[in-house]
């Protein structure tokens, strides 16, 4: 079904009244409007918007298949890229070969860039797990049809796990200084948790050393650190902390390395 922006709002209004009349409007969300591209769903959410129904969203939801932005959308509800995906290269469970466009490393960084530059709240891949057909990186896990259902499991999955296990629903992002060779990106997580994800943007390891604006570094004791790269699954590494709060360790060529502040424990009553 095709819909232009006019009468995804005409759609919008009589979801929303039916969602109030029956007591679900704080349960259930309206996402619109999965558009195929970055370009097309701005002009939907601009036709949505002159309708007077963009209050009635919960989030914009779009993908970039027919073409990306490096600019944030022009609306007041959050943005989720709510399918991403590789549907053309040959199945590769590689990190990073020569930047491949299913390869993890890849991945880590266009997860990066839409966290940053066009100012995703939400990034979902396509498919989790798939059967061998189409032989495509639409998926993250590979899995035989037949027994014993052998399994591949691509780094892709990896550059999503230092993203997704340490930044959660409800985080916000804070300013970081620190760092050469590297870029990052820190959010403050709802329980008080900080997660800084760190990508490597050279060949050679750099020495980094990170620290966060806007926490309250007295209550930072204890940090971890974790890589994916060629020969590591979002596995600990170290890291050293400061009394200032600053943190720092060594980030390995064409890596991606989240350094994790647990959320600080409450007084004693």
């Amino acid at each position: 079904m095709n819909s232009n922006g006019a009468q995804a709002a005409d759609f919008i209004n009589v979801l929303y009244a039916t969602l109030q009349a029956a007591n679900l409007s704080s349960q259930v969300g309206i996402g619109c409007c999965e558009s195929e591209g970055w370009g097309n769903q701005v002009n939907m959410v601009n036709a949505i918007k002159s309708a007077g129904a963009e209050s009635k969203l919960a989030m914009v939801t779009t993908h970039t298949y027919t073409g990306g932005s490096n600019s944030p959308m022009n609306t007041k509800v959050p943005v989720w890229l709510s399918e991403q995906c590789d549907l053309n290269g040959g199945w590769t469970t590689a990190w990073y070969s020569y930047g491949g466009a299913g390869e993890g490393y890849t991945w880590a960084n266009n997860i990066y860039n839409a966290v940053t530059g066009t100012q995703v709240s939400g990034y979902l891949y396509w498919e989790g797990v798939q059967w061998p057909s189409p032989n495509t990186n639409e998926k993250m896990v590979k899995v035989d049809q037949q027994s014993p259902y052998n399994i591949e499991v691509s780094k892709r999955l990896w550059a999503f796990a230092n993203w997704s296990r340490f930044v959660r629903p409800g985080a916000v992002r804070v300013a970081t200084s620190g760092g050469s060779g590297v870029k990052s990106a820190a959010f403050k997580n709802v329980d008080g948790s900080i997660a800084i994800v760190v990508i490597s943007t050279g060949g050679s390891a750099s020495n980094v050393s990170v620290k966060v604006s806007g926490a309250d570094t007295g209550t930072i004791t204890q940090a971890t650190a974790w890589v994916t790269d060629a020969s590591h699954d979002c596995a600990q590494t170290t890291v050293s902390l400061a009394t200032d709060g600053t943190l720092s360790g060594s980030v390995a060529a064409r890596s991606i390395t989240t350094y994790h502040v647990p959320a600080p424990i409450a007084p004693s009553a």
